[in-house]
């Protein structure tokens, strides 16, 4: 989704191009003699400073719209249909969801979690700091089990797959204060 910069960016950019391009079309047409623009130029290849500066915000300018019409774009929320209208629910909703759960399991320390739309669901990535005294494969399998129950539970979306990765192994426990 386009933000407030680059709204602005867009209607200057286009505004540029529209003008350039109504310039070129009435000079086609005869409207405006070609020596009228040779003219400018000149005075423009005068001071290259100017020319190479506008050349090159254009360029950049070209190159975000670019960029953000093409970006993939990460769902904000899950929609399902229900008798009496849409649900939706936020992704950033879910994954504190998912991090509660991971978080309620003995051994883990820190968990973060992202939520990606998929085919038939989500999917859901976990990345965890455990203590060193857990079975890491049997963590895992609980949370992910553990996560993908509960998901469907609370927000009724099928979870995909739940990719668990541990960034860190720690004796230390977080402070309470």
């Amino acid at each position: 989704m386009m933000g407030p910069f680059d709204r602005g960016l867009l209607v200057i950019y286009t505004f540029v191009i529209t003008v350039a391009l109504a310039w070129a079309a009435a000079v086609a047409a005869g409207f405006i003699p070609p020596y009228r623009i040779l003219s400018w130029l000149g005075t423009v290849a005068g001071r290259p400073e100017v020319a190479f500066t506008f050349l090159g915000l254009s360029i950049l300018a070209g190159a975000r719209l670019f960029w953000v019409g093409v970006r993939p774009r990460r769902r904000q929320a899950v929609v399902h249909e229900a008798a009496l209208g849409q649900v939706r629910v936020a992704l950033t909703a879910i994954q504190d969801l998912v991090e509660k759960v991971a978080l309620a399991q003995n051994g883990i320390r820190e968990a973060t979690a992202r939520v990606y739309p998929g085919k038939e669901g989500i999917r859901i990535g976990i990345r965890v700091a455990v203590t060193p005294d857990i079975n890491i494969p049997a963590t895992a399998a609980v949370v992910q089990e553990e996560v993908k129950k509960r998901v469907l539970e609370v927000t009724g979306v099928t979870v995909q797959d739940v990719a668990f990765t541990v960034r860190s192994i720690s004796a230390r426990k977080p402070r309470v204060e």
